[in-house]
């Protein structure tokens, strides 16, 4: 991985050691990791992230499946106060990893099929669609970050602190123009006719 694409966190396992059989294991971030965390999530602090991992191969061996917990407690601003608020986070998550030298998604060939046939592009579920494994190796800790990221309230406030509406308050809209979008066009040709 070069430098520009080096991750806030990483936790690197290689591919190869995981097997059928399920394998279980728990990061963490160290304080440094932690602090970058800080500024790609734009809180104030990580208190504490853990994730406790299951791996294990599916579809013969070809995609590597990551079925994982993320805990985590996290300082953000208040939207309303900008005071510090900590946000509690329990949040379970699945990934899939394949060598895109070895296995090809049989539902991506389809997917492009589809595409191709009918211009329209149907959504493909995420097991069906793995992402690469680069290098052989699968980066833990970057899973973990971006499902922490999904997480997190993008707009946490104060238990009890509500926005309070003022002068910003948009005008009333007058009830008969609130359910006819031709409203406004009603008087439209009279007022031509009229400048004739």
């Amino acid at each position: 991985m070069s430098e520009n694409l080096k991750s806030e966190w990483s936790h690197f396992i290689d591919a190869d050691e995981v097997g059928s059989e399920k394998m279980r294991l728990s990061i963490t971030p160290d304080k440094e990791a932690r602090q970058n965390l800080v500024r790609r999530l734009g809180i104030l602090s990580v208190e504490s992230l853990k994730a406790d991992l299951e791996l294990n191969r599916e579809q013969g061996g070809m995609v590597v499946h990551v079925k994982g917990q993320v805990m985590a407690s996290v300082k953000q601003s208040c939207v309303v106060t900008l005071e510090p608020i900590e946000t509690k986070v329990n949040e379970t998550f699945e990934a899939w990893f394949a060598d895109p030298d070895q296995a090809i998604a049989l539902a991506k060939v389809k997917h492009d099929k589809q595409v191709k046939a009918n211009g329209e592009t149907p959504i493909i579920d995420e097991r069906e669609d793995p992402e690469k494994i680069v290098g052989g190796r699968i980066d833990l800790g970057e899973v973990v970050t971006q499902h922490l990221s999904l997480a997190i309230d993008p707009y946490p406030h104060k238990e009890g602190v509500k926005y309070e509406y003022g002068d910003d308050e948009p005008e009333k809209v007058p009830e008969a123009f609130k359910n006819n979008p031709f409203a406004a066009l009603k008087d439209w040709k009279s007022k031509l006719e009229g400048d004739e």
